[in-house]
């Protein structure tokens, strides 16, 4: 029974760390859904200064901001990626917490069970 209740305090602070590595990804998402949108809002920007004529100093803020949105997107793009495959570690230390204790530990809520991605990726 000892045993058992090791493997539950272990299976328990792998839910813990699953759940944070799934608020990290999730977080990551919404900081590049807004830097995505600050890219969109950029090249309108140069669509219209482009047709207003703008000024090389204009053309310039113009370039060093698209730079720094490209920059943002690529670096929250690159914490994605290390943070989704924190997330699918995660899962599949859950999965073999839910095969070695022999009952369902991981939540039935399919949004949150896939979201680990699959284990044949």
């Amino acid at each position: 029974m000892g045993e058992n209740t090791g493997l539950e305090k272990r299976a328990v602070e792998a839910l813990l760390r699953y759940r944070e590595a799934l608020a990290k990804v999730e977080a990551l998402e919404r900081e590049e859904a807004a830097a995505h949108r600050a890219l969109v809002e950029w090249q309108d920007s140069v669509k219209n200064s482009i047709f207003d004529g703008a000024t090389s100093a204009v053309s310039s803020n113009l370039a060093e901001a698209g730079r720094d949105a490209i920059s943002r997107l690529h670096d929250i793009r690159l914490a994605m990626s290390a943070a989704t495959a924190e997330l699918k570690l995660a899962f599949t230390t859950l999965i073999g917490f839910d095969d070695a204790l022999d009952h369902l530990l991981i939540p039935t809520d399919p949004n949150v069970k896939d979201a680990g991605g699959g284990l044949d990726e």
